[in-house]
């Protein structure tokens, strides 16, 4: 294996995502609809096999409307006038689609729809999750924000969407980590090493030659203003 193609394959498939996320309509709305979805379940006590079955619906979803884009490119590639076949492969790839967004609104509306009968309630109190279900959430949220910077900047920033680019999401998440570490730790000594970590992890990235400076500021501002807002603002 020549040196650099781990990376290299990363970085083609989150390429993958972003170029879908850029040019299709209905990948945006998944996008946006997930982020919503994942930071609307920190209003309510989730259940760990709730959240899993959630975001597996998510996940299942995005994964059919890549699959759909590529089987439509293709057929596009191939096919240059009409030809039934490929209009039935068409239909085909986007009923799949279509069924998995069936899959996911069954899903949300189980999780959801008796915790939505009692908005009174929600009004009246903050939620009271366990501290290991807002960190997995306030990390993943790390992950969609980085990737949604990085598709609005890395064209004007350069870079590529796994390495480098506008914001370091190895930044982000370490920061993220190392804030959470602070907010849940009575141990100072443990917080001074986690933010020492979180350093390091960015000063790597500079001293790589991956990131510039302010992008991996832009990724702890990033990581620890979605951990305050996870576990003081809506924990």
């Amino acid at each position: 294996m020549k040196k650099g193609n781990f990376i290299s394959s990363f970085n083609y498939a989150v390429q993958g995502i972003v170029s879908v996320l850029k040019t299709e309509k209905n990948m945006k709305f998944h996008y946006l609809a997930a982020l919503a979805v994942i930071i609307l379940s920190l209003f309510f006590r989730i259940s760990s096999t709730e959240f899993m079955l959630m975001l597996f619906a998510i996940v299942l979803v995005v994964f059919a409307e890549m699959m759909n884009t590529a089987i439509e490119r293709t057929v596009d590639l191939v096919v240059q006038d009409y030809n039934p076949i490929a209009k039935y492969i068409k239909d085909v790839s986007a009923g799949a689609v279509l069924i998995t967004a069936i899959n996911a609104i069954v899903c949300g509306y189980l999780i959801f729809f008796y915790r939505f009968s009692s908005v009174g309630d929600l009004l009246l109190f903050k939620i009271k999750n366990a501290d290991n279900h807002l960190a997995f959430v306030a990390l993943i949220l790390v992950v969609i924000l980085t990737i949604g910077g990085k598709f609005l900047l890395a064209k004007r920033n350069g870079g590529t969407y796994f390495q480098g680019g506008a914001i370091s999401g190895h930044s982000g998440i370490a920061f993220c980590g190392a804030t959470i570490i602070s907010m849940v730790s009575e141990n100072s000594l443990i917080t001074v090493a986690s933010f020492g970590l979180a350093l390091l992890v960015a000063e790597a990235r500079v001293e790589g030659g991956i990131h510039k400076k302010s992008e991996v500021i832009a990724g702890a501002i990033v990581g620890i203003c979605v951990a305050i807002f996870v576990f003081k603002v809506i924990g």
